[in-house]
């Protein structure tokens, strides 16, 4: 290169850390096809400007892992609870076989989060949902998130505060995750994901998409993914909701706020909605908090 060449400007290289997310990186010639027939979204609308949310189910249509997918240079990436890489990436290679697909973890790609002014002056980011990526690092946004989260080979720092908010304005925007609590606990619908565009329902065939279509098209979704707020300690993913001594749903989040009370997504039977709710173990009632997105309760 001519030393009079102008040098790129630089990326941001040190960025406050999200160290509750990993990152899974599917590459190979037949990456995007063997993905097609795995998850609930649809590959084929996957391009680099978009995010996408998808999960990847059991033949018996319960969900597994929940992630954002985006298109990078050597790959796709997805992106998920650190806590649930390793158990993914041996339930995608499951059905591998003879399809040019490489599966593995992706420690070299880090993730953090930054204000959008420290964006590089080349990266536009239109709306929730958008992807650029630049200079091999990616910069994507999510519903409810005013931050930019980038992944990459970046320098991060721990930011337990910064952390702290971040998992609070994810469940404030109601976006659904899977834990090793709750792998196979429930089916898309029920965590919303339906609601959230990470299911298509006119693909054709993947794992689990015969018991994903039939609660669509018969109408027999009968639990959904509810915000509320509870004093008492923070639940862990699994714990039970309970309507009088009946057991009405379980947690799929939660998180501690600035009041000393918390904030929790959980899954409820709809019949059970109107009932006084509370957390297994606890004696106060759950009070239910408005989603940004609408949620159908019959």
């Amino acid at each position: 290169m001519s030393s009079n060449m102008a040098a790129a400007p630089p990326v941001a290289t040190t960025l406050a850390r999200l160290t509750q997310l990993g990152v899974i990186l599917v590459s190979g010639v037949q990456a995007r096809d063997y993905l097609q027939g795995q998850v609930t979204a649809d590959l084929q609308q996957l391009d680099s400007r978009r995010v996408q949310l998808a999960c990847c189910n059991s033949p018996q249509g319960r969900v597994q892992a929940v992630f954002w997918m985006m298109e990078r240079s050597e790959g796709i990436a997805l992106v998920l609870p650190s806590a649930m890489v390793d158990s993914t990436v041996a339930r995608l290679r499951k059905y591998v076989l003879r399809a040019k697909a490489k599966i593995e973890p992706a420690p070299h790609l880090q993730v953090g989060f930054l204000p959008r002014s420290r964006l590089p002056a080349d990266v536009t980011l239109a709306d929730a949902r958008s992807h650029r990526e630049y200079q091999g690092v990616s910069y994507f946004t999510l519903p409810g998130h005013d931050d930019i989260i980038a992944l990459g080979a970046i320098d991060t720092f721990v930011d337990a505060a910064g952390q702290h908010a971040w998992n609070l304005a994810h469940l404030r925007a109601g976006l659904p995750q899977v834990y090793p609590e709750t792998h196979e606990s429930f089916v898309a619908q029920m965590l919303n994901i339906d609601l959230l565009g990470g299911i298509a329902f006119e693909k054709g065939c993947y794992t689990g998409q015969e018991i994903i279509a039939r609660a669509h098209f018969r109408g027999t979704v009968k639990r959904r993914m509810f915000l509320f707020r509870a004093d008492g300690p923070t639940p862990a993913p699994g714990t039970r909701i309970l309507a009088g001594d009946q057991h009405a749903g379980e947690v799929v989040a939660a998180a501690r706020t600035s009041d000393g009370s918390c904030q929790l997504l959980a899954v409820v039977s709809l019949p059970q909605l109107k009932n006084a709710l509370r957390v297994d173990g606890s004696g106060t009632p759950l009070t239910r908090l408005e989603l940004p997105y609408s949620v159908v309760e019959e």
